[in-house]
């Protein structure tokens, strides 16, 4: 399964946000949506999975228009971890990654046999089997966000996207969620896309990387390419040091002062 936003336009209002934006997913790959606050991350990510409408572009799923397709038929291939979610009304953890099951629920027959199984599965890949009978308002915000990833994977997706999940976690389930996400998406068959504003866990964790600046993709492609000093500098405004981290191999992305050349793009209201 693989997803693509093909040149997407969008904006609140007169207060444009994308302009002529195109991400490929590809199967079998992780990828991160980078950027500083405000460069449209949260909501091409919400183009992408039918919330938002593009004024122009389009989102396919293996070809497919995403605009043609039900809220049903895409609940079944694209799974979304929110940013943000509060729950109405009191259910417990298990309660409330059983939702994820409507998806599959057969039409007007309630939960079918397996749908118990499923969630039990997830709650454990989530670890979260001691919480199952808790009330979810009981539980913290680190403990939530792993609930959420839970329910999405109820859904049997084929396609999961993350809005910013290691938010509230701390270090040992930041680890959890991202290796998650990394490993979900080479499944088979499956990929995923993840907002993150940690550059050295997208740099870690992610096949490709693209970095959200002025509306538009300023590089997309390997951590290597996209996280340079100049690319840094230009989109966040601060000159860093770009460094390989012995114990991984991977990139880290050290900022070290604001930039004197160039100023970071202004802007409002909740678009990162």
């Amino acid at each position: 399964m693989k997803l693509r936003a093909e040149n997407i336009v969008f904006g609140y209002g007169a207060r444009p946000v994308l302009d002529g934006v195109t991400i490929d997913v590809p199967e079998g790959s992780l990828v991160g949506l980078v950027g500083p606050n405000g460069a449209g991350k949260s909501t091409l990510l919400k183009l992408m999975y039918g919330v938002l409408k593009a004024r122009s572009g389009r989102v396919l799923v293996d070809g497919r228009e995403l605009s043609k397709l039900t809220r049903r038929e895409i609940a079944r291939l694209l799974g979304v971890v929110p940013q943000v979610c509060n729950p109405t009304f009191p259910v417990n953890v298990e309660q409330f990654v059983g939702m994820g099951r409507y998806a599959r629920e057969r039409f007007l027959g309630g939960p079918a046999e397996g749908d118990a199984a499923v969630v039990r599965r997830c709650l454990a890949e989530m670890g979260l089997e001691g919480l199952a009978d808790r009330p979810v308002d009981e539980i913290s915000g680190g403990e939530f966000r792993r609930v959420l990833v839970a329910q999405a994977l109820a859904q049997e997706p084929q396609v999961l996207l993350f809005d910013e999940p290691v938010q509230q976690l701390d270090l040992l389930h930041q680890l959890e969620v991202m290796n998650f996400a990394r490993s979900f998406a080479r499944r088979g068959g499956t990929a995923a896309v993840i907002v993150l504003h940690d550059l050295g866990l997208a740099a870690r964790f992610c096949d490709t990387i693209a970095l959200l600046h002025g509306g538009r993709v300023l590089a997309s492609g390997r951590p290597e390419d996209v996280l340079t000093a100049a690319n840094v500098r230009l989109a966040y405004g601060v000159e860093a040091s770009i460094q390989r981290c012995p114990a991984t191999g991977s990139l880290q992305v050290v900022p070290l002062a604001a930039s004197t050349l160039v100023q970071p793009v202004a802007s409002e209201g909740r678009s990162s």
